[in-house]
């Protein structure tokens, strides 16, 4: 009887022992967990909750999700440019008067004439239009940061700003910094300044202002109409720069029209991404 009363206290010590061994690797993980989310700075937290309030109001990350692509026309001094963007892999198709322009993912292409394309760049330029054009949502990408800075009046109304960084290797322009300024009551997206570091990886001066104008249900997304642009000085709208943007005829896509657009034609000038 004794034996078998020590080998009985034995095996629950043994079984006491195990579990207590597998209880410490759970808390542990949720240390892990509560630790990460304790790093966020108080700004970064805040910033997320506005930024996610912003998309929400302007339809839905999920809606977004929904379409495989975007189309658009952008007007700007008379002259109309043709868009379409895949949004999953950002392969794009843009078609004007003098040239057509296009991504195939690893590659921009400019046929017939590169001069053509306005900018420095067609690499650049490709799909310049598209991103401010779908700014909330494409700021749900990979390797986004977002920092409340607390309101701000550039222009006599109060806004909550927000800026956004991106980690290193981010797209072509990972040094980029991008200021939102948000409508506090329904936070709308209402103007954005940014920096354009493309050309030069140590540029963080804003010297542009848009003002999100025209804002149209499209398919349960909000889409701007117009975009206006001012000269930006010292924190505040300056005057009107004359490079005002028409955006009609938005369409979103379940699929992708024709996807040989995006390939590369015969004879096209080339600039690798």
């Amino acid at each position: 009887m004794i034996r078998l009363f020590t080998l009985t206290t034995i095996l629950c010590l043994l079984l006491s022992f195990n579990n207590c061994k597998t209880e410490p690797k759970s808390l542990s993980s949720k240390a892990s967990e509560n630790k990460s989310i304790s790093t966020q700075s108080p700004e970064s937290i805040r910033g997320m909750e506005l930024l996610e309030k912003c998309i929400a109001k302007h339809g839905g990350i999920e809606n977004w999700k929904k379409f495989a692509g975007l189309s658009y026309e952008v007007e700007r001094g008379g002259k109309t440019l043709y868009q379409l963007t895949e949004l999953k892999d950002r392969r794009s198709y843009s078609k004007s008067e003098k040239f057509r322009l296009g991504s195939d993912g690893k590659q921009v292409w400019v046929t017939p004439n590169a001069d053509n394309v306005p900018g420095k760049s067609a690499a650049f330029y490709y799909n310049l239009d598209f991103y401010f054009v779908a700014i909330p949502f494409v700021l749900k990408d990979p390797g986004v940061n977002v920092t409340y800075l607390g309101k701000a009046s550039p222009d006599g109304e109060e806004y909550d700003l927000l800026k956004i960084n991106f980690n290193a290797g981010v797209g072509l322009s990972a040094e980029d910094l991008y200021f939102l300024y948000l409508d506090p009551n329904n936070h709308q997206l209402k103007i954005l300044t940014y920096t354009v570091s493309y050309f030069d990886k140590t540029n963080e001066k804003v010297n542009s202002a848009k003002r999100y104008l025209g804002y149209k249900k499209v398919q349960g997304l909000l889409m701007p109409t117009k975009m206006e642009n001012y000269r930006w000085i010292d924190g505040k709208m300056g005057e009107n720069s004359n490079r005002d943007r028409i955006i009609k005829n938005i369409q979103f896509h379940e699929t992708i029209p024709d996807e040989k657009v995006f390939e590369v034609p015969k004879g096209a000038k080339v600039e690798a991404l």
